[in-house]
């Protein structure tokens, strides 16, 4: 009877460790389903990375294509305004003149003798504008 007990306690610890063996079994199958899908994951994670890697390398070429021709723009824009700074202070050198010239033959005891230039004043500003081209 004795014997008999100890093969019912064997067989019914025999069916746990079945039990407990098949719960792991799942338990592992599952693991490794979730290990197939975290590789797929990380290889998706890892061609979006190459992917913003290539857009990051695209952005900054075109953003030094931009920097040199913004430095182009800006340096033609400053000759711009130096040759149009250049102009006005020699139109307002003509202005001043021909205000002069106005004011003294309206002044009856001006002196009439006054010496005309050599030269007209565009001639002299397009003579000027293309020595500093």
């Amino acid at each position: 009877m004795l014997q008999l007990a100890l093969d019912g306690a064997i067989a019914l610890l025999l069916v746990l460790t079945l039990g407990v063996g098949i719960r792991l079994h799942l338990a592992l199958r599952g693991l490794r389903r979730d290990n197939t899908d975290l590789e797929a994951l990380i290889g998706a994670m890892d061609g979006a990375t190459e992917r913003a890697r290539e857009a990051l390398e695209g952005l900054k070429r075109t953003a030094g294509e931009a920097a040199e021709r913004l430095a182009a723009d800006v340096e033609k824009a400053q000759r711009l305004h130096d040759d149009l700074r250049f102009l006005c202070d020699r139109g307002e050198r003509v202005a001043d003149g021909l205000a002069g010239q106005i004011q003294a033959s309206r002044t009856p005891s001006a002196v009439r003798g006054v010496a005309a230039p050599s030269r007209p004043p565009a001639a002299d500003l397009e003579r000027t504008l293309r020595a500093l081209r």
